[in-house]
């Protein structure tokens, strides 16, 4: 709402403050200043730029959804072939707390898609990570945030900006403290971890946040290596003879003042409802061509159908953010941006 005359949201429901857009445009303008355009290669993302592994996965609808969530992918009981790369929120030590992302590429999607230049894709991407919200309620919350990460960011390590980088982690200010609980696990494996979308999506008529958590039974021990890829190498014990199992569950908001959907600091308190089973089939990922692969995959939640449209103005500055960097990062390395077709 922008003003306390303002009419409350209902169900599903955006509201666009005014000056967001200009906000999105500093956002975006300080992701694309702080790639250094020397480094080759460039990783292709701003965040996750360590990556554990993309594997080839299956994507299995249920066949018992309700009437009001059959739409888009959950539209049948059917099945989808899927990338997914699991990666590290920012560090290149596994051993260390950071947070953790699993993206998610549907393909062989038909219909138009929502990204005017990709309308004819056959991809749908989840996006997700291991915590249950975002750290940021608001694009005007996220520019103040930018600007002290390219301080931080800027070149050369003093004392002085150790110190003040350690002053905001630890501060009062809701962003920090979020980031410092959003950056806090430790997992032995990406494969027994559980993700949340954080930010809500349109499925149909309805808003929904998704969850994925995975499906242990039979999966073997894990052996933890210490090892700064630790990770990777749990994945790759674990996939070398055993498949890997995730539900995927959708959550539908039912009340849009406590569960908003323009703040996704929020969590939602409605129940899951399992909408499908994705299966990690035993298999050899760890290849240099598939680390090129999935290096050059880029992963948005605008890539998809218009009954998947990402809400709130956290997604509305994603699709500005990661189309960016997207496009810098692959020119700069000189590779094409292009989804697969299968």
């Amino acid at each position: 709402m922008n003003s306390e005359n303002a009419k409350p949201l209902g169900l599903g429901e955006e509201s666009v403050p005014p000056g967001e857009a200009a906000g999105i445009e500093k956002i975006v303008a300080i992701h694309l200043s702080v790639t250094d355009p020397k480094e080759r290669p460039v990783v292709p993302r701003g965040q996750h730029m360590k990556s554990h592994g993309c594997v080839k996965a299956r994507f299995e609808v249920a066949a018992d959804l309700p009437a009001e969530l059959r739409h888009g992918v959950f539209a049948g009981a059917r099945g989808f072939d899927a990338y997914i790369r699991f990666s590290n929120g920012k560090g290149w030590d596994d051993r260390l707390a950071d947070a953790h992302g699993m993206a998610i590429k549907l393909v062989g999607v038909p219909g138009e898609k929502l990204l005017e230049d990709e309308k004819d894709a056959t991809t749908q991407d989840f996006v997700l990570i291991d915590n249950p919200v975002f750290f940021i309620k608001n694009v005007a919350d996220y520019v103040p945030f930018m600007e002290d990460f390219r301080n931080l960011k800027s070149p050369g390590l003093s004392l002085g900006k150790v110190a003040a980088g350690l002053k905001l982690l630890f501060s009062g200010d809701y962003k920090w403290k979020l980031l410092r609980i959003t950056g806090s696990k430790k997992p032995d494996s990406p494969l027994r971890t559980t993700y949340w979308s954080t930010t809500p999506s349109k499925l149909g008529d309805e808003a929904v946040k998704y969850r994925v958590t995975p499906d242990l039974a039979g999966a073997p021990a894990v052996h933890v290596v210490d090892s700064p890829d630790k990770l990777r190498l749990a994945m790759v014990d674990h996939l070398k003879a055993h498949e890997a199992r995730f539900d995927f569950f959708v959550q539908v908001q039912t009340d849009a003042v406590a569960m908003p959907v323009e703040d996704p600091t929020v969590e939602w308190s409605s129940p899951y409802r399992k909408a499908a089973t994705i299966r990690i089939p035993a298999q050899e990922f760890d290849t240099p061509e598939r680390r090129t692969f999935g290096e050059n995959l880029s992963f948005t939640p605008w890539h998809g159908l218009s009954d998947h449209r990402p809400l709130g103005g956290i997604n509305r500055a994603r699709k500005a953010i990661y189309r960016a960097i997207s496009r810098q990062c692959h020119e700069l390395n000189g590779v094409p941006r292009s989804e697969p077709t299968e």
